[in-house]
């Protein structure tokens, strides 16, 4: 008898325990998909070309190439990096976009320049976004390998600080050389498009400035199609596509009136 109640006593035990594992382990699963949290960072390559104004106290030099010869008129590679970090919580979302690239033209004798133009650009972007359908991005991340997708439309606003250099120098004249940093709003939206579980197509668009510290119009607009995997064990994206930055500002000694556009490459990786 006292065998046998507690060889019951035993296997009840067993039953619970197996139980509370099995609780346990939906509980996690559960809480993996339903964690509220979710960031990505992105690294891109961009190759731009220039078309625009860019001036230096009394000096100022025009430019307009496209980002297959511009090679030809720059002392370096014309190689722009950028780099955007979101944090999302829910819908809500949080985001820090930077963006740099260094322009060292040749000389143009013929016109009378001796050094040609170096310019170099910052662009910090930042704000709050929110998701108005789609998935939240925490759902993304924890069903990474489900093949059910959906479309998705964000809206953001935010600031967009711009760090800008311009130097210019004339034979026999003189040169001229000036920076500012300047900072105004912004407001935007992005839609993603889902082909499959792999493939997505991505337009993101914005607009700023309205004559905030003299800058009378800032705003960018991108196109990338994308493809999920999976690198060493963490979700990522392969990106490729292409943008274009529109600039309009004039402060004191420096002025530039200039859109740079051209192809990128990237990579994602998400947590």
């Amino acid at each position: 008898m006292t065998i046998k109640t507690c060889f019951f006593t035993f296997f009840k035990t067993l039953i619970m325990l197996a139980a509370a594992l099995a609780a346990t382990s939906e509980a996690a699963e559960e809480g993996a998909v339903k964690n509220p949290w979710a960031f990505n960072l992105t690294l891109y390559g961009w190759l731009p070309g220039v078309d625009g104004d860019f001036s230096a106290g009394r000096f100022s030099k025009s430019v307009d190439t496209s980002f297959i010869d511009i090679a030809e008129e720059l002392r370096n590679f014309p190689l722009a990096f950028m780099g955007r970090l979101e944090a999302h919580y829910e819908r809500l979302g949080l985001y820090v976009d930077g963006n740099y690239m260094d322009l060292d033209f040749e000389p143009r004798f013929d016109q009378g320049i001796s050094k040609g133009l170096s310019s170099q650009l910052g662009v910090m972007e930042y704000g709050v976004m929110y998701r108005l359908f789609g998935a939240p991005a925490a759902e993304q991340v924890g069903r990474w390998t489900e093949k059910t997708r959906s479309n998705g439309l964000e809206v953001y606003a935010g600031g967009r600080t711009i760090w800008l250099d311009n130097q210019v120098e004339f034979r026999g004249v003189g040169k001229a050389s000036s920076s500012e940093s300047l900072t105004s709003p912004l407001i935007g939206g992005r839609f993603t498009v889902e082909f499959s579980p792999e493939w997505f197509v991505l337009v993101d668009g914005n607009g700023g400035g309205f004559g905030v510290d003299d800058i009378e119009f800032a705003g960018s607009v991108m196109g990338m199609i994308g493809y999920r995997t999976t690198l060493f064990g963490v979700p990522a994206s392969l990106e490729a596509g292409y943008r274009a930055l529109r600039l309009d500002l004039k402060k004191r000694l420096i002025e530039t009136n200039v859109t740079i556009n051209g192809p990128f490459i990237g990579l994602t990786g998400y947590w």
